[in-house]
């Protein structure tokens, strides 16, 4: 199932599909990587699902594209495996009028963040699987985690680079897709980076080319790592004997869902029932000075 046409359906259509996407031709090459998220096997059914980019390289301009897949298979009578269903949807929705859209996008810079966003996101794709896998603090954690840290100095470079010589890109210019790299690029840095850039993340929010939303996330991060308390209960932790998320220091909690209604945001209950967690806010204010001693602890700890 390709985004925007019908569903295809026999061993014949789905090959000749496949052809016309990969023909080749001499004015551009196209690269792809499609790392798994998680394998899902459910009796004589299983589901993958992963992440894709595939990049279009045309007169030396990279055209990045990035996806989403899901896989489902069936096994068969000589234990073979058959595929049932197979489905991926672009991060950028396709429609009819998207060259009108696109008219004033900086193709060149929305490529280098399509690109910067891929390398930012899929990795971190895996972390929830490989910790299942191989468990926290395992050698591969740790491999994926320098291979992790080492995307975001190489995504930080470029990122500073776009914001010293432009500023914070007009939506306009650059995109849903682009001002979210830019964001999680410095939502990934560290505190002096946050701070450096905080003005400028200020005035994007406030001239609407970021989310509220994303502006919560970021300042919520950088009052922590100053010591202080998030406003808006946008960062978790989790507990090392429970292994389940905890509301990091929290200003004021009584109150937050006011603010976090303000921000785009929804409830703190709303937020915590992925984990089937129960916000109650008069544990939380009772917690709330044991939190604050580990947390403080763990800072001295990693400084």
């Amino acid at each position: 199932m390709i985004p925007g046409i019908p569903v295809i359906e026999g061993y014949t259509s789905i090959l000749d599909s496949y052809k016309e996407q990969f023909s080749v031709r001499r004015d551009y090459k196209v690269t792809m990587e499609e790392p798994v998220i998680e394998v899902l096997p459910m009796g004589d059914w299983a589901m993958v699902r992963g992440v894709g980019n595939s990049t279009k390289i045309k007169n030396g301009v990279p055209l990045t594209r990035s996806y989403k897949w899901i896989i489902l298979s069936r096994k068969q009578k000589d234990s073979s495996w058959k595929i049932v269903w197979d489905i991926f949807n672009y991060d950028h929705p396709i429609n009819k009028n998207k060259n009108e859209e696109d008219a004033g996008f900086n193709k060149e810079l929305v490529a280098v963040l399509d690109q910067i966003y891929f390398n930012d996101q899929s990795t971190r794709n895996t972390i929830g699987s490989w910790e299942e896998q191989y468990g926290r603090g395992s050698k591969e954690m740790n491999a994926l985690w320098q291979e992790i840290l080492k995307r975001d100095s190489i995504n930080l470079i470029k990122v500073s680079k776009i914001l010293e010589e432009n500023g914070w890109p007009d939506k306009k210019v650059i995109g849903e897709r682009g001002t979210s790299s830019l964001f999680l690029v410095i939502q990934h840095a560290d505190q002096n980076t946050q701070e450096k850039y905080l003005p400028i993340i200020k005035k994007a929010m406030e001239d609407k080319n970021l989310p509220k939303r994303q502006y919560a996330m970021f300042y919520d991060r950088l009052l922590l790592r100053r010591g202080e308390r998030q406003i808006y209960g946008t960062q978790l932790a989790i507990g090392k004997e429970s292994k389940l998320p905890y509301v990091l220091p929290l200003e004021d909690p009584k109150n937050v869902d006011k603010r976090r209604v303000q921000m785009g945001l929804n409830t703190m209950q709303e937020n915590l029932n992925r984990w089937k967690i129960t916000w109650n806010v008069e544990e939380y204010i009772k917690s709330l000075p044991a939190i604050e001693a580990k947390e403080k602890e763990l800072n001295i700890k990693n400084n």
